[in-house]
């Protein structure tokens, strides 16, 4: 855990505060539960239109403004990760299972999938994968025990497979070019890539756990994490989601109309700890439930609901990410972050671009598809704060990770604007869910 950057000397809000009696109530209060919900709720909401106001998705806000209330700067609240029983951690865990199942939801591969975008997505994670594995391998000192620096490579490169679909969805609405193939092409591409980031996640935990890099090891871990992935999805599309039908319809003829909800909640709850037990992250289980419901004849009704949840406790654990944030890092580390940050668009301009073009693209269009897969948000995230919960990478390379996912989701908008000015409006408006979570509404 970070230590306060004001232990000794406390300036907030100790400097305003001369009694010591005060001062132990003021500590009692930032402790308490309901100081931290509130607390966290209200810098939620004002991140939100503080960020909406400059274009800005609101998951970058509600990040910085996490480092800005943590340790590392004022330090009004801070986070335990190490001891389950704290109340921000509970919280933010649950909030990135409801936040991959409600990602799980809304992935329809079936309505962008292409052989053109499968192959995008393994050369955008196959090649981050290995180069961050490479420059972390590179770099980053021999950490202390119990941490091991293979497994804390591993997962280094892991974070910089998953692209977020929710910021590159957004730009490519507000800009009205959603008709175009090359549009088109990058989320399919950035949906797969999902999906795989979730089998990459499942490897990587299962490499890390086993502590060793035998080559059968390895290919135990990835037979577990694809069959998971496909026996979940298989069972859950072709049973539980015809059970969560019939619940939602007999729920509706007998006036219980969350019957069906509640159904599919115990499913997202059921799978994570499936997934758990087998030795992968419950969110992967939470993921593989969503996606095996999104063909459901109630899908959207089951997504404005979940909806509700996640606008709850998605900002929580996004929120506890920038809390656990330490930015006073040494030089050394400084410039790890830089370089992975480069090395995280270089790899996905190559790794997509490449195939983009051999597949019968442009060079423009090449371009702008290794661009618009560039950026790291919600899934790089979720891989740093479960390899840190279960002491797989330090909190110093947490911070890294987390700044270079802000690094890449400011500058990919900038960026993508720039090169797709050859693109024709088509005027088409997204209808995809993943900008709402992306937060690009004006106010």
């Amino acid at each position: 855990m970070l230590d306060p950057p004001f232990a000794t000397k406390k300036l907030y809000p100790a400097g305003f505060v001369k009694s010591r009696m005060l001062e132990e109530i003021w500590n009692e209060l930032t402790n308490a539960i309901w100081f931290k919900l509130t607390l966290l709720l209200t810098v939620a909401i004002a991140s939100n239109f503080l960020f909406a106001r400059f274009g800005q998705p609101k998951i970058i806000g509600q990040i910085l403004l996490g480092i800005v209330i943590g340790p590392s700067v004022i330090g009004l609240i801070n986070v335990n990760q190490s001891d389950p029983a704290d109340i921000v951690v509970s919280l933010a865990n649950l909030g990135a299972i409801i936040l991959l199942f409600m990602i799980g939801l809304e992935c329809k591969i079936k309505e962008i999938y292409t052989k053109r975008a499968v192959v995008i997505a393994l050369g955008g994670v196959l090649l981050p994968w290995a180069a961050g594995f490479a420059i972390a391998e590179l770099m980053l000192p021999v950490p202390p025990p119990p941490l091991d620096k293979f497994a804390q490579s591993v997962f280094v490169g892991a974070a910089l497979v998953a692209t977020s679909v929710a910021i590159t969805a957004a730009v490519l609405r507000e800009m009205g070019v959603l008709g175009s193939t090359v549009a088109k092409t990058i989320l399919g591409a950035a949906v797969v890539d999902d999906v795989l980031g979730m089998i990459v996640l499942a490897i990587s935990s299962g490499i890390a756990k086993g502590g060793g890099i035998e080559f059968i090891d390895l290919v135990l871990v990835i037979i577990a994490a694809v069959a998971f992935v496909a026996i979940g999805a298989f069972v859950g599309s072709r049973y539980l989601m015809r059970v969560a039908e019939h619940i939602e319809k007999k729920g509706i003829q007998h006036n219980l109309p969350e019957s069906g909800f509640l159904f599919i909640l115990s499913m997202m709850f059921l799978y994570s700890v499936i997934a758990e037990t087998i030795g992968i992250s419950a969110i992967v289980g939470a993921f593989v439930a969503g996606t095996s419901l999104a063909g459901c004849e109630f899908s959207s009704k089951f997504m404005e609901r979940t909806a509700v949840l996640e606008w709850v406790f998605a900002p929580v654990f996004f929120l506890s990410l920038g809390i656990l944030v330490n930015i006073r890092l040494p030089l050394e580390l400084w410039v790890f972050a830089i370089a992975l940050t480069v090395v995280a668009f270089l790899t996905k301009l190559v790794g997509c671009g490449l195939p983009a073009r051999y597949s019968g693209m442009s060079k423009k269009d090449a371009i702008v598809v290794g661009v618009g897969m560039s950026p790291r948000m919600e899934v790089a995230m979720i891989i740093a704060l479960y390899a840190l919960s279960v002491q797989i990478i330090s909190h110093d390379v947490y911070s890294i990770i987390v700044l270079m996912g802000l690094l890449t989701a400011v500058f990919t908008p900038y960026l993508l604007k720039k090169t797709m000015k050859h693109i024709p409006v088509t005027g088409e408006i997204c209808d995809m869910k993943e900008t709402r979570r992306a937060g690009w509404k004006k106010i």
